[in-house]
C-alpha cells in the first residue's frame, strides 16, 4: 500500500473507533485497531493538536492512575447542516462530536428552487454569523426525493415538485465543500453517528412523514445502491390492486401510511360527525393536534393510528425478514406519535416477522435529525477523506 494511503487509513481507523465508542482510551484503541500502542499515541497526539479529538478523564474507579479517554472534539471544526422541506427549512451548526451549537428554523410559503435556495443562503449566513469562517468544514443539505449526491443534483422530488435541479447553480458562491443527500439517508447517518444507532452496525431507519422511505445500514455503512435508489420502502406493494399511489402504481405502502393519510382520515371523520374530540384549529399544526387528541384516549383517533400502525408493521416485518437488522429506528413526523403508532406497529411485527425481533425505537435526534445528519455528511468526508491535510506528519 502507498505510504500516504496507509498513514491516512490508520488515522481514519483511529478516528472511526473513537467515533463509534464515544469515549475510549489509547490502550483500547490499540486493541480494537490492531495498531501498535506507539502508533496510536503518535496519531492521537497529532489529532489532539489538530483539534479533532479531546482528552477527558475516565470515570472508572480504580486504584492508581486513571486512563485518559479520548472523544471527538466540539471546539475547532464545525459543520453546517440544512434540511429542506416544502414547509420549512431547518439549519444547525455542529462540532465533530455532534453537539448542536446553533439551530434555526424558518417557515416557507413557496417551494420553487429559486425561492428555497434564497432562504437556504439566508439561514446559512445567519448560522455562520459570529463564527470563525476558517473553522467551517462544509455544508450538508438533506432534500426529500431521488438525489444524485456525486453531481449534487435533485433528480426528482415529489414533495418539492422539483425535477433535475442542480444545487451548484444556486450555491456556487458559498465557498466551502457542499454535500447533498436524500433526507432519510441523512437522518440515518445522523442517527448512526450521534443518535439512536450509536454502536450498531446493521439497522434500518424508517422515515415516515408525508412520504415513506428507509435508510439501510449494513456492516456500519449506509447502503445507497448503484444509482442511489435504495430504500424506497414506501413503494413496496402491500395490497394487490389497492389504492393508487402518488407514484402512479397501485397498493404501495405509502398510500396507506403517511401523515397525510392520518390527517385525511381525521378530517373526514370530523366532516362526517364521527364521535371524536378532535377539533382542528390550526391548519399548520393539524398533525400535532391529532396526536394530542389521541394521547387523551380518543377512540376514533386511536383507531386511525391502529390501522396505520398495522400497515406500517406489515411493511417493516417484511424488511426485518429480508435484512435481519439489529435495530429499527422510526423517524420523521410519524415518530412524534410515539406509542400511538409504536404499539400497533410492534404488535403487527411480532405476528409477521421471524424472531428474533430487533429493538424498535423512535429517533433520538428528533426534529433536528435531518439537519444534524446533513451536517454529518461534511464531517464524514473530513474524517475519512481529508483528515491527512489537517493532521500531516509521519506516523
Amino acid at each position: 500500500m502507498n505510504e500516504n494511503l496507509k498513514r491516512e487509513s490508520s488515522i481514519s481507523l483511529v478516528l472511526d473507533v473513537i467515533r463509534k465508542y464515544g469515549s475510549i482510551n489509547r490502550y483500547e484503541i490499540a486493541k480494537k485497531t490492531s495498531l501498535s500502542p506507539a502508533t496510536v499515541t503518535n496519531i492521537t497526539d497529532r489529532l489532539i493538536k489538530a483539534g479533532f479529538i479531546s482528552e477527558t478523564p475516565s470515570f472508572i474507579s480504580k486504584r492508581g492512575r486513571k486512563p485518559i479517554n479520548l472523544t471527538l472534539s466540539n471546539g475547532v471544526h464545525l459543520s453546517i447542516g440544512i434540511e429542506i422541506d416544502s414547509r420549512h427549512i431547518t439549519g444547525v451548526v455542529i462540532g465533530l462530536n455532534g453537539n448542536v451549537i446553533k439551530s434555526e428554523r424558518i417557515e416557507i410559503e413557496k417551494s420553487t428552487p429559486e425561492s428555497i435556495f434564497k432562504e437556504v443562503i439566508l439561514i446559512y449566513n445567519s448560522l455562520i454569523k459570529d463564527l470563525d469562517k476558517k473553522r467551517i468544514i462544509g455544508l450538508g443539505i438533506g432534500i426529500p426525493g431521488l438525489i444524485d449526491p456525486k453531481n449534487r443534483k435533485v433528480i426528482f422530488s415529489a414533495v418539492l415538485g422539483w425535477r433535475n435541479v442542480s444545487i451548484d447553480e444556486f450555491l456556487e458562491d458559498i465557498g466551502i465543500p457542499i454535500f447533498i443527500e436524500d433526507n432519510v439517508r441523512a437522518i440515518t447517518l445522523g442517527e448512526l453517528w450521534y443518535g439512536a444507532g450509536i454502536g450498531k452496525d446493521n439497522l434500518l431507519c424508517i422515515g415516515a412523514g408525508r412520504g415513506i422511505s428507509s435508510g439501510i445500514v449494513i456492516n456500519g455503512c449506509i447502503y445507497s445502491g448503484p444509482n442511489d435508489r435504495a430504500g424506497e420502502f414506501g413503494h413496496m406493494v402491500i395490497e394487490k390492486d389497492g389504492k393508487r399511489c402518488k407514484c402512479g402504481n397501485y397498493g404501495c405502502l405509502e398510500a396507506y401510511v403517511s401523515t397525510e393519510t392520518i390527517i385525511a382520515k381525521a378530517l373526514d371523520g370530523v366532516k362526517n360527525n364521527a364521535y371524536t374530540g378532535f377539533n382542528p384549529k390550526d391548519e399548520n399544526r393539524i398533525f400535532e393536534e391529532i396526536i394530542r387528541t389521541g394521547k387523551s384516549g380518543d377512540k376514533f383517533i386511536l383507531n386511525i393510528f391502529e390501522e396505520v400502525g398495522e400497515y406500517l408493521g406489515i411493511g417493516i416485518a417484511n424488511l426485518i425478514n429480508f435484512f435481519n437488522p439489529e435495530l429499527i429506528i422510526l423517524a420523521d413526523e410519524l415518530a412524534k406519535a410515539e406509542d400511538l403508532i409504536l404499539e400497533p406497529l410492534k404488535r403487527t411485527i411480532r405476528l409477521h416477522a421471524l424472531p428474533p425481533i430487533p429493538e424498535i425505537v423512535t429517533s433520538k435526534l428528533g426534529t433536528l435529525a435531518c439537519a444534524i445528519g446533513s451536517a454529518t455528511l461534511a464531517i464524514r468526508e473530513l474524517l475519512y477523506s481529508r483528515v491527512e491535510s489537517f493532521v500531516g506528519g509521519d506516523n
